[in-house]
C-alpha cells in the first residue's frame, strides 16, 4: 500500500482537478508544474499564460509571490459523494479582495485570456 492521503490533500487535489476540468470546458489548457514552485496550475489559451493558485477554502492566505489568479473552489459534497454540478469556482485576480470574486464562466475566461 502506498502512503496514506490525508483528507485535506484529497480535498485540495479534487479542487485542482475540478478547476482544470472547468478551464478545459472553456477552452483553456492547464496543468500543474513539474516542480511545486508555489503555483498549483499553469493555464494557457492562445499566447496568454496565467499562474493559478487553487484554494478549497474561502480564504486568501499562504499565496505565492508570483501568481495571477486565485481559484476558490466551493465543493458541494456529503457522505454519498461530490456534486460537481452543484459546486462552483470563484476567481480572484491578484490585488483584488475576496469580496471581488467572480464565478468562473466563459465570459470571465474570455476577459482574462483575451
Amino acid at each position: 500500500m502506498g502512503n496514506p492521503i490525508s483528507k485535506n490533500l484529497k480535498k485540495g487535489t479534487i479542487g485542482e482537478l475540478f478547476v482544470q476540468l472547468r478551464l478545459l470546458e472553456f477552452g483553456v489548457q492547464s496543468a500543474p508544474p513539474i516542480k511545486d514552485s508555489g503555483n498549483d496550475l499553469i493555464a494557457i489559451r492562445g499566447e496568454t499564460t496565467k499562474f493559478i493558485q487553487v484554494k478549497t477554502e474561502h480564504r486568501l492566505r499562504n499565496l505565492p509571490v508570483v501568481y495571477h489568479l486565485v481559484a476558490i473552489v466551493d465543493l458541494k459534497y456529503d457522505k454519498n459523494g461530490i456534486y460537481l454540478d452543484k459546486s462552483a469556482i470563484w476567481i480572484v485576480k491578484k490585488g483584488e479582495q475576496l469580496r471581488e470574486k467572480r464565478r468562473l464562466d466563459q465570459k470571465l475566461v474570455n476577459e482574462i485570456w483575451n
